[in-house]
């Protein structure tokens, strides 16, 4: 059963207990931080809307093994703190990471899904999305392949996601990967599988 509109509101204003990463302390924090009044105000359904702050081109090799990882080295394009109204032609063919504004801050009983809204999709640019696991607290990362015949031109702060929340019916086990955080790529570093 997925969460509605309004108990994520209530989730966003009166916090949710999270797992610190680093100190193991239980702290509350805001559902979805760096979320704009407006967002909350034009939630639809059972989603909220998220939107782009950043955007990576991998530039390195991968060497994805059983027993290591590496993931390509990357280079910010664009970000909204240094370019607040940056406006990036995307060209046919290329792919990009798009990380998001707001941040997520997942209990241990709740875990979420991201989909690409209909507008990206209509412009040729489906985004790769994925769960996000309980106790994982950071900026969302997606992969993005323009696909389309023309060039589009995307400005920053452009809402490019909506999130979905689902409560978790007995124990999870909370997220313990490399991606904690606002973390984009291990950046030709080498990095343990799991």
């Amino acid at each position: 059963m997925v969460f509605g509109a309004d108990r994520i509101v209530g989730m966003i204003r009166s916090g949710v207990e999270v797992e610190d990463a680093i100190t193991g302390q239980i702290t509350t924090r805001p559902l979805i931080e760096h979320i704009g009044s407006d967002q909350i105000e034009q939630i639809e359904g059972t989603t909220v809307d998220l939107r782009l702050g950043a955007i990576y081109r991998p530039v390195g090799r991968a060497s994805l093994m059983r027993d290591k990882r590496i993931t390509p080295r990357i280079e910010k394009v664009m970000d909204i703190e240094e370019s607040p109204d940056g406006v990036y032609l995307v060209s046919g063919g290329e792919y990009l990471l798009f990380q998001t504004i707001e941040q997520v801050n997942m209990p241990r009983d709740v875990f979420a899904y991201i989909r690409p809204r209909t507008t990206l999709i209509r412009s040729g640019i489906p985004l790769e999305t994925a769960f996000i696991s309980p106790n994982y607290q950071g900026r969302l990362t997606v992969g993005m392949k323009h696909q389309g015949p023309a060039e589009v031109e995307i400005q920053m702060g452009f809402r490019i996601l909506c999130i979905a929340f689902y409560p978790i019916d007995g124990c999870a086990v909370p997220y313990r990967g490399v991606w904690q955080g606002d973390r984009v790529s291990t950046n030709g570093e080498e990095e343990r599988p799991f």
